[in-house]
């Protein structure tokens, strides 16, 4: 089964990470999976109405839990927060060289989207969809201090060609 959600997750963000990604090894994949895994919790502010979540400017508490499975191949994370749930899955594709998530939360949206280093700084790049359609774009910037146990994230998303207000979380990580 999970080897048919990992064809699955390759088949889904082919045709976008082509065009929206960059390079990455497999020891940056390894890398990020080291400063993502754990138990997390942050401040977060709705940078946009996101159906089955929250309202554009409401603030809530968010957990994540993210975990490293089969055998150090995938990253799997849930959210928990405001009036739903978010899961993903990372894996990185050796073809295309690329680090890849598929996520979908309890709202309806889904979302595909590249990972890659930029500096001493993550990106997120990518694209999706709500339930009801409209098209979301997104670019994030993960930055990584405390040694490793806080993590900064800022970006901008459109939404059906919208900007939503300019994101800024901070999460802690609580366990490792």
């Amino acid at each position: 089964m999970l080897r048919n959600a990992l064809i699955t997750v390759s088949l889904v963000v082919s045709a976008t990470s082509l065009a929206l990604g960059q390079q990455s090894s497999r020891a940056d994949f390894e890398e990020l999976f080291q400063a993502m895994e754990g138990r997390w919790i942050g401040d977060v502010t709705w940078i946009t109405d996101w159906p089955g979540l929250g309202k554009k400017g409401d603030k809530t508490t968010g957990y994540v839990e993210l975990r490293v499975i089969a055998d150090g191949n995938v990253l799997l994370g849930t959210f928990y927060g405001g009036r739903g749930t978010d899961s993903w899955m990372t894996v990185y594709d050796a073809a295309s060289k690329q680090i890849k998530t598929l996520e979908g939360d309890s709202g309806g949206s889904i979302s595909s989207y590249v990972w890659y280093k930029e500096g001493d700084h993550w990106i997120a790049t990518g694209a999706g969809s709500l339930a009801d359609g409209s098209k979301v774009e997104f670019r994030n910037t993960v930055t990584i201090s405390d040694g490793g146990n806080t993590h900064t994230y800022t970006g901008t998303t459109t939404i059906a060609g919208k900007r939503g207000n300019d994101l800024h979380d901070v999460w802690r990580r609580v366990y490792k």
